[in-house]
């Protein structure tokens, strides 16, 4: 009979702990649709959860984190929000194309299968090419911190980075006026200078 209460109250006790640790969490940032160009499942004031996947098919959207972080999305994107907190903002990009342009004190960080991009009161452009399993890194002002493995580096000139093993990088020509991301970027200057 003792055995039983016990085990209730451990249970009971363990519960609590786990409800208590879900809510006494860092406060969340609210993330909010700021602009969409053409059509899209997603409509302008819309907020945006934790956790949620975030993707475009032919058009761009832009979202905010907080009042200092934006994040622009080329078509055919994808983005999780993976922590959305006032003392840590990460977003895993999982195939396509962003811009990110943040002045907050916080540093957002963006994840890849085998990279972590951080950066600092800066802007940079991120693309997963997940079908090649290569990501490049593109820092539009600022510098980028890179995680690659065990190796850190501080850049701020543009990274092709192969991630199968061996993981291999490089730096990186890039012309934004170029190619097919051409029209995304000009959005982006237009939407920053709005």
């Amino acid at each position: 009979m003792s055995i039983r209460i016990l085990t209730v109250v451990l249970c009971l006790s363990v519960m609590g702990l786990l409800v208590l640790q879900r809510f006494s969490g860092p406060p969340e940032l609210t993330v909010t649709v700021a602009m969409v160009n053409e059509e899209s499942n997603y409509h302008t004031g819309e907020e945006l959860e934790r956790g949620e996947m975030v993707t475009t098919q032919n058009g761009f959207l832009e979202f905010t984190i907080g009042e200092d972080t934006q994040v622009y999305l080329a078509a055919q994107t994808q983005v999780e929000l993976h922590r959305i907190f006032e003392d840590e903002v990460v977003l895993k990009l999982k195939k396509g194309r962003i811009v990110v342009r943040t002045e907050s004190e916080m540093p957002v960080v963006i994840k890849t299968n085998k990279t972590e991009s951080l950066i600092h009161k800066s802007s940079a452009s991120f693309v997963n090419y997940d079908f090649l399993q290569t990501v490049h890194v593109i820092p539009l002002s600022g510098s980028v911190q890179l995680t690659i493995g065990d190796e850190n580096l501080l850049t701020p000139v543009p990274f092709s980075i192969h991630e199968t093993d061996p993981i291999s990088y490089e730096t990186l020509e890039v012309n934004l006026e170029a190619g097919d991301a051409k029209a995304f970027y000009e959005w982006t200057d237009h939407v920053t200078r709005e």
